[in-house]
């Protein structure tokens, strides 16, 4: 019997190994969902007022609301909502989905690349890690990113290693709508239409010796027309969108860049390299601060991976640059999509000024952040299993150091979110749970002429969309004006815990006023 189990697990190690580590990343994502955030943050709610208009008949592929946002996510969530009603684990089962969708198609693309135990690494430290593990709970469409460019390169990595016409062919198909639905998803995927160009600029360099550029081209002329089209069919809803609202195409970028006058103060560089110095630190050190993005001021990986990190990254670069300059075979060249993804993901956060580190921003390079440690222990393990290929004792050694340093990882990640983060009063203040609150309290009230609601319009956007269906049962009062409000008899005035701070003056107004 011990045979058989062993046999089985021989003949089925990829799907074992798969299971595995979906699992892993199931439990992060969906364990106390429901109490995990602590609530839903008003940019959040702002994408369930949209939904509302999804559900009302609007198809728009881009919607205006808060300088306007790509819609794609808007439908997934729309979708939840018709089938499980309006809350915040409503939204958030919809990232935390997407969350795992990122983490299996990690494990399908380096697969491709390299083996099966540098996937499972790949996939294990992507399932663990507590900063994918945060934005995939947390419903802002960037989360989408991740998902849409492992895909683009897994399928242009299927074409390349395809055998026939016929999978060539598919491959080019969802190559090319992939690159296109990503458009879809957040502005920072943009940063794909010059990856894409930049990786083929290399691929032609390397193979100039010898060749023509019409020669290199000419066995792909078809695969690219079929890949180009299948990208004009998808895209094309969002172009004619963005061809008739011109406007609407560059977003708030400039608010927020190196180069606005009122970050850089007058110093680019100088800022520049501080944002830089900042984000390199970031995977190391201290990372992102805002508890929607990170387990606040952890660093993006664990001080287990970022040695790794460090390690399989400098040895992808130095792959890379063999590949270009000594124009090798792809055996070098899959390092090249991998460095490239990651430094060009990283320009929508070097060119920002706000909020660095930026763990959102930052989210288009995850994949390739988790490939690269897996890359450098793999290939220690690989050597050190051939090192030890005679002594039975040493491997299983290895194996049993391997079992340790996952299940150290595994406790550090559940710690920092289901300890730490869980019992941290920040993390819920940051969802902002108190609007959750009353927001409910305002469904169970449903009196809109004797309830006034003391909040700001951004915050407001949580009230608004869950009380959607008590049709908004209160009035809104501005904050700094609340004193002003004639309480009658039965009347009541509700205030947030942002709006505290008004009751002082509030009750000097109102001395006969019962506080609750």
């Amino acid at each position: 019997m011990v045979n058989g189990i062993i046999e089985f697990c021989k003949r089925h190690k990829t799907l074992l190994a798969l299971i595995a580590v979906l699992s892993i990343a199931i439990f992060f994502r969906f364990w106390q969902i429901k109490a995990l955030p602590g609530g839903l943050f008003p940019d959040e709610a702002a994408n369930g007022l949209d939904v509302n208009s999804i559900l009302k008949g609007d198809r728009s592929p881009f919607f205006e609301r808060g300088n306007g946002r790509e819609g794609l996510f808007f439908y997934l969530l729309a979708a939840s909502v018709e089938f499980f009603g309006r809350g915040p684990w409503q939204h958030h089962i919809v990232s935390a989905s997407i969350g795992v969708l990122e983490v299996l198609a990690t494990f399908f693309l380096t697969r491709r690349l390299f083996n099966l135990p540098i996937a499972v690494l790949a996939a294990f430290f992507m399932a663990t890690s507590t900063w994918h593990i945060v934005l995939s709970r947390t419903a802002f469409r960037a989360i989408m990113i991740p998902l849409f460019t492992t895909l683009v390169f897994y399928f242009i990595i299927k074409f390349i290693q395809g055998k026939d016409n016929r999978q060539k062919i598919y491959s080019a198909i969802f190559a090319g709508a992939f690159f296109a639905l990503g458009f879809y998803t957040y502005i920072a995927y943009r940063m794909m239409i010059f990856i894409i160009f930049a990786l083929a600029a290399a691929f032609i360099y390397a193979k100039l010796k010898g060749y023509k550029v019409s020669e290199i081209f000419a066995p792909y002329k078809k695969y690219i027309a079929v890949a180009a089209i299948s990208a004009l069919i998808v895209i094309s809803p969002l172009a004619y969108y963005f061809k008739t609202h011109p406007g609407s195409f560059v977003g708030r970028s400039g608010q927020v860049s190196i180069f606005s006058p009122a970050l850089n103060k007058g110093d680019i560089v100088g800022t520049f390299l501080e944002v830089a110095k900042k984000t390199a630190f970031s995977f190391f050190t201290e990372g992102d601060l805002n508890w929607r993005h990170n387990v606040s001021g952890e660093p993006f990986l664990p001080a287990l991976v970022s040695p790794f990190f460090l390690i399989g990254l400098l040895y992808a670069f130095w792959r890379s640059l063999r590949y270009v300059f000594n124009r090798t075979d792809f055996g070098d060249g899959k390092y090249l999509i991998l460095t490239t993804w990651f430094f060009a993901m990283m320009v929508p956060e070097i060119t920002t000024a706000e909020g660095i580190p930026h763990g959102l921003r930052l989210i288009g390079v995850i994949p390739a952040v988790f490939v690269f440690p897996a890359i450098a222990l793999g290939k220690i393990m690989s050597y050190s299993w051939k090192m030890f290929k005679e002594n039975f004792i040493a491997k299983k050694l290895l194996i049993l150091a391997l079992g340790i340093y996952s299940v150290l990882i595994f406790i550090n990640s559940y710690n920092l979110y289901f300890n730490h983060y869980a019992n941290s009063p920040e993390s819920y203040y940051s969802y902002r749970s108190d609007l959750t609150i009353v927001s409910d309290y305002l469904n169970r009230r449903n009196n809109k002429e004797k309830t006034y609601l003391s909040l700001d319009k951004f915050s407001e956007q949580t009230a608004l969309y869950l009380t959607t269906e008590t049709n908004n049962p209160y009035r809104l009062v501005t904050p700094e004006k609340s004193y002003e409000v004639k309480l009658k008899s039965g009347d009541q005035i509700i205030f947030t815990q942002s709006t505290l701070f008004d009751i002082v003056k509030f009750r000097q107004y109102h001395l006969g006023a019962k506080l609750v």
